[in-house]
């Protein structure tokens, strides 16, 4: 369908410390080139360069450095200072929210007569503050900084509905009525699907496309700001042909190097007189500041303004590096957009097509286009991996599987909720349930939620990348997760297990987790209690935060053993079997504290518990090198009344039962596939990994035949089994 991306040995050698590892999160952060280290470094060993702000050469030299690279970034967007003028800030973020803080919202023009029926419908409908669905969470932040304006969220289909075509009723404004200042905020590209927005959205909107959908009376006068942080690293950005009032880009994005500068761009004709609520001045802002009085004059030149304090000029050097080394390297950007594209457009087509044995699709990709034209759709491939039954698999199992065959990709949200909630059909009820009763946050481990995803995988190309290494992204993924005869839940077959002597079933092995997340202690025989085994999950380990940790979050808590000595009524903890450690006591019935806790479960609601004291915070602190951790003795469990999916009140602190079940068949079955295609294991590394209070045996028993299993009877007692794939 394509030519096929190849990688030239110049940008092999310009990235050669990457040395074979694939980087595919170019829109998290592209990769700074040798040679543009080179150089910054170079630069700066070899001139001297002073603060811009101060006197002498090395200050003068340093100014006019810098505004010679104010000038090549405009050039760098087809524009010139007389249209554009450009602020230096800490990155997009800073940009975004320098408009939010500036903008004149609510404010009639300055120069119009204000009829009195006029003003009264104004003053009770304000700005507009409109913005897309798929935006990053910066944009949504500017929100708040404009509480007197109505807000208005555009789903894709309802932007494109409003704004493909210029407004009929677009003539010029009576100037004789006065007009409230909106803005309205969109994406150039998607940084979540790589989908790009239609750059004439910004002249249908300054025409007042978004007129109607606001419910005003009295229209607006509209400004655009176009987040450009991802789009430009991979495409052309021509401010001489599009012209939006604010444009916020981040170095980082383009070249790498520097972090922590962005720009923002402001049109000079328009957006220069709205930015006016400015409160704030710092050093270099001013011409005049009085310390007695509160009088002060602020200079008149647009971007000194608004660039309170020193800036990171020496940063500012580095931005001059790396705009000649995205010119040597990458070429002409145009090229770079189609590059990048065909690159997904490759990756997007072999995924489509990818199916299991039964043909179940392996892939759910999140698209907005068919990967059909670069002029809609950019260097970006999101998706989820699918089991052949239908089921996810967790993001981070597929982020862990790419890191160990050195794949670098970004899962979650990638700060893109409305996105995210769109592409995977969650409500707004069902996130803030996520956040209140599972306890899931922005950028915790927490993947999948009743077996529903939380996020998604992402992968971006950059100029650097090749097909090369979309193709070991696909083949490894499918390597790994491909099944020819997968193992398909009880109530989506017949049941094909052959007979078996139930008699001969015993129990084996039985183990206890005294500590959530923690080592297993092994006995013979245990009490059973409502909750589960006597003292099992028991404890958990809270963080500084509040949030109790698991091995999802800290792999090190496996290290931590438990050795409970019933006649004395103690739980000796060990940390990797180091019998040279001092090992810690914890009295096993702890029945008072000056400290009580709780803390949040992402099993389903929060632990509610007595602080067991300092010494074991201090040693669980030390050994897994987390400060701020706590144990506390699990005595009740609070499930919000707002509950998601079916919470058993009597589950403690396991996962969904309170007696969890394995059989050795079965371990025995994934220890031989594990051998065959990945790596071989030992038969209690991968029992412990189960984490199991059950190990059931029996003569003739095949692997899966607890899938089939409605009921247990043990010494007895008579358990009901569920169980999940």
């Amino acid at each position: 369908m394509f030519p096929k991306v190849e990688e030239s040995e110049l940008i092999k050698n310009e990235f050669s410390r990457l040395k074979g590892i694939c980087y595919l999160d170019h829109v998290g952060s592209a990769l700074y080139a040798d040679s543009q280290i080179n150089n910054v470094m170079n630069d700066l060993k070899t001139r001297l360069y002073g603060n811009p702000h101060s006197t002498g050469d090395p200050s003068e030299a340093c100014e006019k450095l810098i505004n010679n690279i104010r000038f090549r970034i405009l050039e760098h967007f087809n524009t010139r200072p007389e249209k554009y003028s450009l602020v230096f800030t800490s990155g997009a973020t800073g940009a975004l929210k320098t408009v939010a803080e500036c903008f004149a919202w609510d404010d009639k023009h300055y120069d119009d007569p204000l009829k009195d029926a006029v003003d009264s419908v104004c003053r009770s409908r304000g700005s507009t503050f409109a913005y897309t669905e798929d935006n990053h969470t910066s944009v949504l932040g500017m929100r708040e900084l404009a509480p007197k304006a109505n807000l208005l969220c555009l789903t894709r289909n309802e932007a494109h509905e409003a704004l493909d075509e210029i407004p009929s009723s677009s003539a010029k404004k009576d100037s004789s009525v006065s007009f409230r200042n909106s803005l309205f905020a969109f994406p150039a590209q998607s940084n979540f699907s790589g989908t790009k927005y239609p750059l004439k959205w910004i002249e249908t909107c300054q025409k007042g496309a978004l007129d109607q959908y606001t419910g005003n009376r009295v229209k607006s006068r509209w400004f655009t700001v176009l987040d450009a942080s991802s789009y430009v690293p991979t495409n052309h950005l021509d401010l001489d042909k599009y012209s939006p009032d604010f444009v916020a880009v981040s170095f980082y994005k383009m070249f790498g190097y520097p972090t922590g500068l962005g720009a923002l761009l402001v049109r000079n004709k328009t957006a220069a007189a709205v930015l006016r609520r400015k409160k704030y001045f710092g050093g270099g802002t001013v011409e005049v500041v009085l310390a007695h009085d509160r009088h002060h004059v602020s200079k008149k030149d647009f971007h000194e303004k608004f660039e309170d304090g020193t800036v990171d000029f020496l940063s500012v050097v580095a931005v001059g590096h790396g705009l000649d080394t995205l010119r040597a390297l990458a070429g002409p950007m145009r090229l770079v957009a189609e590059r990048t594209f065909r690159l997904a457009a490759y990756l997007y087509g072999r995924m489509s097509g990818a199916r299991h044995g039964n043909g179940f699709p392996v892939f759910r990709t999140y698209t907005d286009t068919e990967y059909r034209c670069e002029s809609t759709q950019g260097g970006v491939v999101n998706f989820n991996v699918l089991r052949a039954n239908g089921d996810y698999v967790g993001y981070n199992e597929v982020k862990n599987v790419a890191s160990s065959h050195g794949i670098v990709l970004r899962v979650g949200c990638f700060c893109n909720p409305g996105a995210c909630q769109s592409h995977l059909g969650h409500t707004d009820e069902e996130l803030k349930r996520n956040q209140e009763v599972i306890g899931h946050i922005c950028g915790d481990h927490i993947d999948l939620i009743y077996g529903r995803p939380t996020g998604s995988v992402r992968v971006s190309f950059g100029y650097q990348s090749s097909e090369s290494d979309a193709d070991k992204l696909y083949n490894t993924l499918v390597e790994q997760f491909w099944q020819n005869d997968p193992v398909i839940p009880v109530d989506r077959q017949q049941n094909t297990v052959e007979e078996y002597n139930t008699m001969d079933l015993h129990v084996s092995r039985i183990f206890v987790y005294p500590i959530k997340s923690c080592g297993a202690y092994e006995t013979e025989e245990w009490q059973l209690e409502p909750y589960g085994f006597q003292y099992d999950r028991s404890w958990a380990v809270v963080s500084s935060t509040g949030m109790c940790i698991t091995q999802m979050e800290e792999p090190k808590l496996c290290l931590v053993r438990p050795y409970i000595d019933l006649q004395k009524g103690t739980m000796t903890l060990v940390y990797a079997e180091n019998k040279d450690e001092v090992p810690m006591v914890v009295p096993l019935d702890t029945k008072h504290s000056d400290t009580k806790r709780t803390g949040k479960i992402c099993w389903g609601g929060s632990l509610e518990g007595i602080d067991c004291g300092d010494d074991v915070a201090e040693w669980l602190s030390w050994n897994l090198d987390r400060p701020g951790l706590r144990l506390i003795r699990c005595t009740g469990r609070n499930i919000a009344k707002k509950s998601y999916g079916k919470i058993d009140p009597k589950v403690l602190g396991a996962n969904q039962c309170q007696y969890l079940l394995s059989t050795k068949s079965t371990l025995k079955w994934l220890q031989q596939e594990m051998a065959n295609t990945i790596t071989e294991i030992d038969e209690d590394s991968l029992l412990f990994r189960f984490r199991g209070n059950f190990v059931i045996s029996g003569e003739n028993l095949p692997a899966h035949a607890e899938l089939t299993w409605e009921q247990l009877d043990i010494g007895g007692v008579k358990f009901q089994v569920r169980w999940t794939v």
